[in-house]
């Protein structure tokens, strides 16, 4: 479980299922705010189960000042990062969202860069470019995307969840801290930024408005989704963390990109999906491109 390649393939696998999850869900009719909810209850109940059978005597070790350090960088990363997402996810279309999101692949690698002094040579540009030509072709088979106001709101997501993951590696290099920990608080940092953001709707544009309205959180017609949605997110969770504490943040976000593949995959297998030769060739960019991030060596960069 040292394997920055192991820890990072089943970060993607889970955050791939934690995605087709919660597509499964809102396809049966659930609503963002309760499913938004329940799954961050739910994901503090497991990650607390979890702490206090494995990690008790770890998170007794954390200093005051780690703790808040470490609820500043979730909060910035699931609060914020996840109130931009589903802002701009009502805002624009399904193709921008997939597409944008990925930009989390740039975001991250230039913060890294900047602020990790984590190497930037030409091969790992290349193989970024790569990454987002073919997360382009498989996402939007190819077609220019129509600009939406959410893009921007996708994007400004994307900043803040590569900012948190920044923050959490600068943490972890410089201290002994167990990375199930920083998992463990990050719905709890993550929560009340949302909630916070919930009261202050009024202010937002309509169409986000409707997506926020605070239905009946106690509706529990969905909970197997919401159930399933949180326990994998609890899974990405950890083996992000674990990722980051083993690996430079570049390599780790450059390898979730090929998160998108598999839920491809997850598509065409359980939904009977398919996919044009066009997303074929994007498939086979991003994966090329995953064995270049491995040659290269980036995870010691």
């Amino acid at each position: 479980m040292n394997s920055p390649l192991i820890n990072v393939i089943l970060f993607s696998v889970f955050w791939a299922i934690q995605i087709f999850a919660s597509k499964l869900g809102f396809r049966a009719g659930a609503q963002v705010v309760p499913f938004t909810i329940q799954t961050g209850f739910i994901t503090i109940m497991l990650l607390t189960i979890y702490v206090l059978i494995f990690k008790r005597d770890q998170l007794k070790q954390l200093t005051k000042n780690v703790i808040f350090s470490l609820l500043i960088a979730n909060a910035i990363h699931n609060g914020l990062g996840s109130f931009l997402s589903n802002a701009g996810i009502s805002l624009t279309s399904a193709v921008n969202v997939g597409f944008l999101i990925q930009f989390t692949t740039v975001t991250t690698s230039v913060l890294a860069w900047l602020f990790l002094k984590e190497k930037m040579p030409l091969s790992k540009v290349i193989t970024i470019i790569t990454i987002m030509i073919g997360t382009f072709l498989l996402i939007t088979k190819g077609q220019l995307i129509t600009p939406h106001i959410g893009d921007i709101l996708i994007l400004l997501a994307c900043l803040s969840w590569s900012t948190g993951n920044i923050l959490v590696k600068k943490l972890l290099n410089k201290n002994k801290v167990d990375s199930d920990l920083v998992s463990f608080l990050r719905p709890i940092a993550g929560v009340p930024v949302f909630f916070g953001f919930i009261l202050f709707k009024q202010f937002y544009p309509p169409s986000t408005q409707i997506m926020l309205q605070a239905t009946n959180i106690w509706n529990f017609n969905f909970f197997p989704y919401v159930f399933f949605n949180g326990l994998f997110a609890v899974l990405l969770w950890i083996f992000l963390n674990r990722t980051l504490k083993i690996a430079s943040a570049s390599y780790m976000t450059m390898m979730s990109s090929l998160t998108p593949v598999l839920v491809a995959i997850l598509a065409i297998v359980i939904l009977k999906e398919t996919l044009i030769p066009i997303q074929w060739v994007g498939v086979f960019l991003i994966s090329i491109s995953g064995i270049a991030t491995q040659l290269l060596k980036i995870e010691k960069h």
